[in-house]
């Protein structure tokens, strides 16, 4: 019986580990209107940013006045080597993972300023996240007890400036929910600044550089209770200040974006105290659109996590928090705007 708790009590101990790797190797972030507008052009050329009556920059699809909607439905299999962002080999748990997502957004009006354009946003999101690895010799034996949903909502204001320059802030909540226990596993809520500038490279060409700086307030299970102070509630909080760059090629069925970002996060808040991490993504996305509101997807990218710092026992972050993934998939994307 007693061995029985144990084991139980064990596993328990490493589905906890596990869940909290998955949720310190997300990234989330608010959505950069004008870099997802320029993204879902089917065909993005030169003439896809111009000048509005003010002056101001912008692509087209941000160009209509008034309010507006749209909803969409996302689905996604990829096959992922280190789904969960242990630290280790790269292939380790290599999983296909699938998940699906509903989400939606209403543009609040579009309001002309002397030399810019203000658009407030709301949105959100619901998404579902089924792992389907299964391997007995494993301490955690089938790994879809860590399916879980995801919820988010965000406030966002655009201000878009007549050099081009595109400026954002806002606020998201975002909710993790286990489907094995019905229980909260984490929440967060994020306040953050942007800049995105869209410019041409070519006809056929568009470079997209997006900078943003925000603050993770969050708070997940304590590990080891209340008696100890070596895991915290909050000891997944910490700052991001993130650079990212795309270039969209658009050929007259494809579109094919390759991007390259690199963020630098600082902790400061329990077994995290003093640990800094900079995590470099390469990746390619490969868009065929159907009709306008229909497009198939294929992706794929390479992360690397380097984690500097020291536990309060003396030990290395690195060995702690440092990984690789890689990832391989298709989607689908059904979108509906009003």
């Amino acid at each position: 019986m007693n061995t029985h708790i144990s084991l139980l009590l064990l596993s328990a101990l490493v589905t906890y580990g596990q869940t909290q790797s998955r949720v310190d190797s997300t990234s989330r972030s608010l959505p950069s209107p004008v870099a997802e507008s320029a993204q879902k052009s089917s065909k993005v050329t030169s003439s896809d940013v111009e000048s509005s009556d003010t002056g101001a920059q912008r692509p087209l699809l941000l160009k209509k006045s008034g309010f507006s909607a749209s909803f969409g439905y996302d689905s996604n299999i990829a096959y992922k080597q280190n789904p969960l962002g242990a630290p280790g080999v790269l292939d380790q748990q290599a999983d296909a993972v699938w998940v699906n997502k509903f989400h939606g957004m209403a543009k609040l009006g579009v309001y002309d300023l002397d030399s810019s354009v203000l658009t407030p946003f709301v949105g959100g999101a619901w998404a579902m996240t089924d792992y389907t690895y299964k391997n007995s010799n494993e301490a955690i034996p089938d790994l879809s007890v860590l399916n879980h949903n995801t919820t988010t909502a965000y406030l966002l204001f655009l201000l878009q400036h007549e050099s081009g320059w595109a400026f954002r802030a806002g606020v998201m909540y975002s909710n993790d929910r286990s489907v094995e226990s019905d229980t909260e596993e984490y929440k967060e809520f994020y306040p953050s600044v942007g800049v995105t500038k869209a410019y041409p490279l070519s006809d056929n060409l568009l470079g997209v550089l997006d900078a943003s700086v925000g603050s993770h307030y969050g708070d997940i299970e304590d590990a080891d209770g209340p008696t100890s102070s070596s895991h915290t509630e909050d000891e997944l909080d910490h700052i991001d200040a993130t650079l990212r760059y795309s270039i969209i090629y658009s050929l007259e069925t494809l579109t094919i974006t390759p991007t390259y970002s690199v963020s630098y996060r600082k902790y400061d808040n329990g077994f995290n105290f003093d640990r800094t991490d900079v995590l470099q993504n390469i990746g390619v996305l490969i868009q065929y659109p159907i009709s306008d509101s229909f497009e198939l997807s294929l992706n794929s990218d390479y992360s690397k996590r380097v984690s500097d710092g020291n536990d309060e026992a003396g030990d290395s972050y690195d060995s702690l928090y440092d990984f690789k993934k890689f990832d391989l998939g298709a989607g689908l994307s059904l979108t509906a705007s009003f």
